[in-house]
């Protein structure tokens, strides 16, 4: 009856004569015209008194709510529309001139040629299309622009300084930084100096060997009567841009091929006071090669192993600390007699690195119970 009733009035008078209507007899063009025009007056009747009765913020009658709907599903489909904006605009090929040492006769690319057909992900880059796959997850290369669990990296032994900006949730590996692999002299060099600043007439305070994590290997507290023992703390500080006012230090030996390292997170993952001044952990190793073991803190089937072999550097950041455990694997009982009783020196070193990249959502650290009693 609404329907029919907001005809305009050229039909209404053609219904009226159409239906041949006799005098005294109110025509049914005429009743829904009416009809109409009293549905029209009360829906108004109705608004004028919600809209005298509205305070500022009754911002919930039905008026006020059905302008609201509208408003946010126009919103809604901005935002979207500006996804795509954004998602191509952060994953679209940059404008750079090509490289100009490759020989002249390579041919050209056959996906710019004028007409081409666009493939997924080109189609996924621009917002447009499929971004999925049967064999694929995601063809739009805006979906790889995420930070990582973890991420690998190799640094250069040649190089004075590590020449690439430093993430939190980075791991580098440096080969053969202190010396080539084959070359055992600096592990024995530090095995004497220890051993004479133990046993020398001048004997130094807490350089002693203590058992360390329950009994897994040893360490010295205080290993600074060593030259070669500061000479390699300065060498790894400068390497990663690491301020020797906030350097902390540790000196593990694994005696033989029996000790090992359980997982743990150093306490800068979860001790305030640390973690204001330490947002990396970095470590050398001499002697017999192990395993630097990582294990993920909320999956414990997920496990990453790097080989650390002589003179090899590492380093990993913050996050990561705080996302996995490390330790050192131990060795089987065959792997123990192939190393023929050869043991390993790991000098640990953790400090600021200056050249750290912060990015959002970085972990929380972890619950801290207080100081070990």
């Amino acid at each position: 009856m609404r329907t029919m009733g907001t005809m305009d009035e050229g039909t209404a008078a053609k219904n009226e004569t159409d239906s041949g209507a006799a005098d005294g007899v109110t025509p049914r063009g005429d009743v829904r015209e009416t009809t109409a025009k009293k549905e029209r007056a009360r829906h108004r009747q109705k608004n004028r008194r919600r809209s005298s009765n509205a305070t500022p913020n009754a911002g919930h009658n039905g008026e006020h709510a059905h302008s609201r709907a509208l408003n946010q599903a126009a919103e809604k489909a901005r935002a979207h529309e500006n996804q795509g904006t954004e998602r191509g605009r952060k994953s679209q090929a940059a404008e750079v001139a090509p490289d100009a040492a490759l020989p002249e006769k390579v041919p050209d690319d056959p996906r710019k040629i004028a007409g081409a057909p666009l493939g997924k992900a080109q189609l996924a880059a621009m917002g447009k299309g499929v971004q999925y796959g049967r064999n694929t997850e995601n063809f739009d290369p805006a979906s790889t622009l995420v930070r990582p669990s973890m991420r690998i990296l190799v640094g250069s032994p040649s190089a004075e300084k590590y020449d690439r900006p430093i993430k939190h949730d980075d791991v580098v590996i440096v080969p053969e930084f202190f010396c080539a692999e084959n070359d055992w002299s600096l592990y024995y060099t530090l095995i004497e100096e220890m051993t004479a600043v133990q046993t020398g007439a001048r004997e130094q305070k807490g350089s002693e060997w203590i058992s360390w994590h329950e009994g897994a290997h040893l360490i010295c507290k205080n290993p600074t009567g060593s030259k070669t023992f500061a000479m390699i703390q300065d060498r790894m500080g400068d390497y990663f841009g690491i301020s020797r006012k906030s350097v902390g230090t540790r000196f593990n030996w694994y005696r033989d091929a029996s000790d090992w390292k359980p997982f743990h997170h150093d306490s800068a993952a979860f001790n305030p006071h640390r973690a204001k001044n330490q947002n990396c952990t970095v470590g050398v190793s001499f002697g017999g090669e192990r395993e630097l073991a990582f294990l993920h803190a909320k999956d414990p089937d997920m496990k990453i192993y790097f080989p650390q072999k002589n003179g090899t550097l590492f380093f990993f950041g913050r996050d990561v600390n705080i996302n996995w455990k490390h330790g050192v694997n131990a060795l089987s009982y065959d792997e123990q007699l192939a190393q023929l009783g050869k043991g390993r020196i790991s000098i640990i070193l953790w400090g600021l690195a200056a050249n750290c990249v912060d990015e959002a959502g970085s972990p929380p650290m972890l619950p801290y119970s207080g100081p070990r009693k």
